[in-house]
């Protein structure tokens, strides 16, 4: 029974107060390896995220992000890797840590564990994998986010200052574009003005002249539309 309390007593001391883990057991050149890969697959990911970008506003500063992101984690995985005391210090410390930075585009998220994954893989030296992976990961994103502008959305905008012109504008206007769908109408005294989603029909805008010439209406615009926020 004392033997075997000794033997764990051994093991328990080993596994936890080992002096020779952690940052120890990685060269100068290794460290160096490893945070030029995250840095390297980090540019790839800032090249990828910057082309295949489709919201309303693109930020500079979170896609930079994504490189320090790679590089820290690789750090992290370095540090405690090994060192089973430094990897619950790590977890206790990132338990109390709330990050309120607001995500607009749910892509966003895809690119953050793309570059978590990226410092997890390369702090361990797993780099064919993280080269590969990021060359899988490209190809789906580029299939899964790639558009082409004849499916663009656009808000169409008119004024006109009364019905019977209003009949007579949407009626042109539903045969001048492959899908029409009315979003708002509002009714004043002095004009009516209504919002619609259209899709274009091999990309030709010329009903626009036509509505103001033609039909009367006093306003038209035509808006780029992603959906959630119109782009002007």
């Amino acid at each position: 029974m004392n033997d075997q309390s000794l033997n764990f007593s051994d093991i328990f001391q080993k596994s936890f107060l080992a002096a020779d883990s952690g940052m120890e057991r990685y060269t100068s050149i290794e460290i160096i390896v490893n945070m030029g890969m995250s840095f390297l697959l980090g540019m790839f990911i800032f090249y990828i995220y910057r082309n295949t970008y489709q919201g309303v506003l693109y930020q500079r500063s979170f896609n930079v992000s994504l490189i320090a992101i790679a590089m820290v984690v690789t750090m992290v995985i370095m540090i405690i890797s090994g060192n089973l005391i430094l990897s619950l210090g790590m977890v206790g410390a990132l338990s109390i840590v709330r990050f309120r930075t607001p995500i607009k585009d749910p892509v966003d998220l895809v690119f953050i564990f793309w570059a978590i994954a990226i410092g997890i893989g390369n702090g361990v030296g797993y780099f064919s994998l993280t080269i590969l992976g990021s060359i899988i990961m490209t190809a789906a994103i580029y299939a899964l986010t790639r558009r082409d502008d004849q499916d663009q959305p656009y808000l169409l905008v008119i004024q006109m200052s009364d019905a019977a012109i209003e009949l007579a504008a949407l009626e042109f206007i539903r045969k001048g574009v492959e899908r029409y769908a009315l979003k708002s109408k509002s009714v004043n005294p002095d004009y009516i003005e209504i919002i619609a989603e259209v899709k274009l029909r091999n990309a030709d805008s010329a009903f626009i002249e036509h509505l103001q010439k033609e039909y009367g209406v006093t306003k038209a615009t035509l808006v780029s539309y992603s959906g959630e926020m119109a782009q002007t």
